[in-house]
């Protein structure tokens, strides 16, 4: 018969394997204590840092000498675009809305269609500036990536330009200091996430400058003796005027692609260089990432 002299023994073993997890996660925590503090001893890191913040305090000075210059290429692209609205206007012959008149039977209702059709025209020319728009923000995000690659010694990383600094903003950990959420990694998110674009940078600016092609708005031209002449004519004064303004607004922006480029790089600036503990962060990350890399 088989008797249990010590009913206690399965939970002694229960205790003593919570009290050996418990001293596991100590060594291991001790482990990356004494490990950040090594990196932060590292006598290399200061001659880095100069260099850095160094480098990235003349980037910004640069930028600010620029930020009231107007953006060239866009300039540019803004004389096509316009140039191509002038040469295709999009408004019909008088014998084409002749011809549509006789299917729809009324100027008015082929009248608004068109100021429809001729605004969607004019944008779509616009909508080019997309890609011109596009090309400050990789400029000088490449700059940034070319700065920490050549200070950082982070070549190793197969990104370049812009996807370098979305894969660093990935890299990094959400706490590299123990309970602090990392200012760094807000740094590099901010900067990997700004972009320009038509449609949010310029599209809201210059549409109401297109109310004289939109039916019903107290600029749009009526039709007070409804003919396919009278649709010929008020169409293409609308257009002809919708994008002079048109120019003229976009003209005013030449300078705010550089001034936007500016407030965002000083804004990673004051993240990533200028924050409180942010030295830290960064010789705690470059390690964690050299180990990876090497």
């Amino acid at each position: 018969m088989n008797i249990n002299t010590n009913p206690n023994i399965a939970d002694g073993d229960e205790k003593n394997s919570t009290v050996a997890e418990h001293i596991t996660d100590l060594t291991l925590d001790q482990s990356k204590s004494e490990s950040q503090e090594l990196a932060l001893l590292d006598p290399k890191f200061n001659e880095f840092w100069i260099e850095l913040t160094s480098s990235f305090e003349d980037l910004l000075q640069a930028l600010r000498k620029k930020r009231h210059d107007i953006d060239t290429d866009l300039k540019k692209q803004i004389e096509v675009a316009v140039q191509r609205c002038r040469n295709d206007t999009g408004v019909p012959a008088v014998e084409e809305i002749q011809e549509r008149y006789e299917i729809e039977q009324s100027y008015e209702i082929i009248y608004e269609k068109y100021l429809n059709e001729i605004r969607a025209h004019i944008t779509r020319y616009l909508s080019s500036l997309d890609e011109v728009l596009q090309r400050s923000p990789q400029r000088v995000k490449s700059q940034v990536a070319e700065l920490l690659i050549d200070k950082g010694n982070l070549g190793k990383l197969e990104a370049r330009g812009c996807e370098f600094i979305k894969a660093i903003a990935a890299q990094i950990p959400d706490q590299i200091i123990s309970g602090k959420p990392s200012q760094l990694k807000s740094a590099f998110q901010m900067l990997s996430e700004f972009e320009l674009s038509y449609r949010e940078f310029l599209h809201y600016r210059i549409r109401p400058h297109l109310d004289g092609l939109t039916p019903n708005e107290p600029k749009t031209l009526q039709l007070t003796s409804p003919s396919a002449e009278q649709v010929f004519l008020n169409l293409k004064i609308a257009q002809i005027e919708s994008v002079r303004k048109c120019e003229k607004s976009l003209k005013e922006l030449l300078s705010e692609p550089n001034q936007l480029i500016f407030v965002i790089v000083e804004d990673f600036v004051d993240r990533a260089i200028r924050a409180a503990d942010i030295k830290s962060e960064w010789q705690l990350f470059l390690q964690q990432i050299r180990m990876q890399l090497s």
